[in-house]
């Protein structure tokens, strides 16, 4: 049985993450920690759980865990992942990982060198869609991958009273929309294509306040060849999050990343599928991450959480200096 602490614990991990751990019979969780007190005593109530701090530190020290879900925002993921991993608890970090790669790598490294379970909370991994697309494109029947193409977009309708609002203030976020959606796609195009060698980008801020981008285009070569493009916008209304995979012999259309249907364009025929997705979408996610933890091969990795960071870096230094950047 996999204890769990969660740090962090607000909307997001209320409404996803607290009730698939409690949903998934190889763990427990026995403690959180949020800094309102009066939330945390809703949520202590909500999910019976005895053990509420308002300090994470004390959490760490109060002992009784194997693994702790890191739900705070960005620039707090790395110090407190590193602060689990030095007590030798298991880690699960929201994404995007890091601020930035030099960042993402020192969890990775700390992880290793421990014999700990770091993992990145890609859950749109484990959507039924995109698990069949995934072994559609491996399976080769589409012939050889060529391209990819993302939209992860959406308007930014938080107002400065919403918790959530840290995302347009850099010093807590590391970034806009590519950071917060991109990384998702970037995460889903890394299972297609492998790792990247060449990105460019541009980057602006054309509607909402803070610091950070909210218009973002990124190409991507990868190492196999495959190219990606991908938009990630705050600037938009209404929202997209669509994705194309192009094979020499195919095509395939997922409306919506998060969605139950696909469609596989071939040149004599078109065929659409439907896959109910899970009822708790977080709780494949939480079995991935348990099987890891017991000594089994996990889907989502530090690893794989890095490469990503370093292609967001790469496209952040693109927009900046204008150029291609070589991974």
């Amino acid at each position: 049985m996999v204890r769990w602490g969660i740090v962090g614990l607000g909307d997001i991990a209320a409404r996803a993450v607290a009730p698939a751990i409690q949903a998934h019979e190889g763990s427990d969780l026995v403690a959180i920690c949020r800094r309102n007190p009066e939330l945390l005593d809703q949520y202590a109530r909500q999910f019976e759980v005895s053990n509420a701090y308002t300090s994470y530190d004390d959490m760490l020290e109060a002992g009784g865990l194997d693994a702790v879900y890191v739900a705070t925002p960005v620039n707090l993921h790395g110090p407190q992942t590193l602060a689990a991993l030095e007590r030798g608890l298991h880690v699960l970090v929201e994404k995007p990982m890091a601020m930035d790669a030099a960042e993402a790598e020192r969890m990775v490294e700390t992880a290793d060198a421990a014999g700990l379970r770091l993992g990145i909370a890609f859950y749109h991994r484990f959507y039924p869609i995109n698990v069949r697309v995934r072994e559609v494109v491996e399976s080769g029947e589409l012939g050889e991958l060529i391209a990819l193409h993302a939209n992860t977009s959406g308007p930014f309708t938080m107002t400065p009273d919403d918790p959530k609002y840290w995302r347009v203030d850099h010093a807590q976020s590391g970034g806009g929309p590519l950071m917060d959606l991109g990384s998702h796609r970037l995460d889903i195009f890394y299972s297609l294509a492998g790792k990247a060698a060449r990105v460019a980008a541009f980057s602006d801020q054309r509607v909402i306040p803070g610091d950070v981008e909210d218009t973002t285009s990124v190409i991507v070569q990868y190492e196999s060849g495959v190219q990606a493009t991908i938009s990630a916008l705050w600037s938009i209304n209404p929202a997209r999050g669509d994705y194309e995979v192009w094979c020499t012999d195919g095509h395939i259309n997922v409306p919506f990343a998060r969605g139950e249907e696909f469609t596989i364009e071939r040149p004599d025929r078109s065929e659409t599928f439907t896959l109910p997705e899970h009822e708790l979408h977080d709780l494949p996610l939480i079995a991935d991450f348990v099987q890891g933890v017991n000594g089994g091969t996990p889907v989502l990795t530090g690893e794989g959480g890095l490469e990503v960071q370093r292609v967001i870096d790469a496209a952040y230094t693109s927009a900046a200096e204008s150029r291609v950047v070589a991974l």
